[in-house]
């Protein structure tokens, strides 16, 4: 018990101190890393704001990600009144689903209290959520790390624990003050 209380007392210090910082890597084909896994211990009462920048918020798939992403943060004990995404908007044929997907989530999200704030930028490319409880996420691959399910009725279609993972670094810092991206 000495010990837990020391190793938590050194990562209070080196948050406070604004130098901590977890690499966790995620192999190729591994589970267990959903959404739930990566960030529970960094949600609390006090998130009531989240930053996500990914460009690729555009496909279908994708677009659930985010979905699954917003749906983790209205079930945790965070109290999210605001979510802003900054993605890049689709130039292509995928253009009107996009734009039509992030208007249900965002019309959804109003129906539990919390504003949806949607930006575009052809120049984003780096990926990370931030919270203003003072973490910060870098994903190497943003929200897309799943790989596609074997079918409809396979174990980690519904339950992203169980889903599969394509090979990817996430970096967790803690900052005393995180800003808007």
């Amino acid at each position: 018990m000495d010990r837990a209380e020391i190793v938590k007392k050194y990562t209070d210090q080196e948050k406070e101190d604004g130098k901590y910082h977890r690499q966790i890597k995620i192999e190729e084909n591994a589970t267990g890393f959903s959404y739930e896994s990566l960030f529970q211990e960094y949600l609390n009462e006090t998130v009531t704001e989240v930053w996500i920048q990914d460009p690729y918020i555009r496909q279908i798939h994708q677009l659930y990600n985010f979905l699954r992403f917003c749906e983790m943060l209205i079930k945790r004990p965070c109290k999210v009144k605001t979510i802003h995404l900054l993605t890049s908007l689709d130039e292509g044929s995928g253009k009107e689903q996009q734009n039509s997907g992030l208007q249900e989530i965002k019309e959804s999200l109003k129906n539990h209290g919390v504003l949806l704030e949607l930006e575009y930028s052809s120049s984003v490319h780096d990926r990370e959520i931030r919270f203003n409880n003072g973490w910060m996420i870098k994903i190497g691959r943003g929200l897309d790390y799943f790989k596609k399910p074997q079918s409809r009725f396979s174990l980690g279609y519904c339950d992203f624990d169980l889903r599969p993972c394509h090979e990817t670094t996430v970096d967790i810092f803690h900052n005393k003050h995180t800003k808007k991206i």
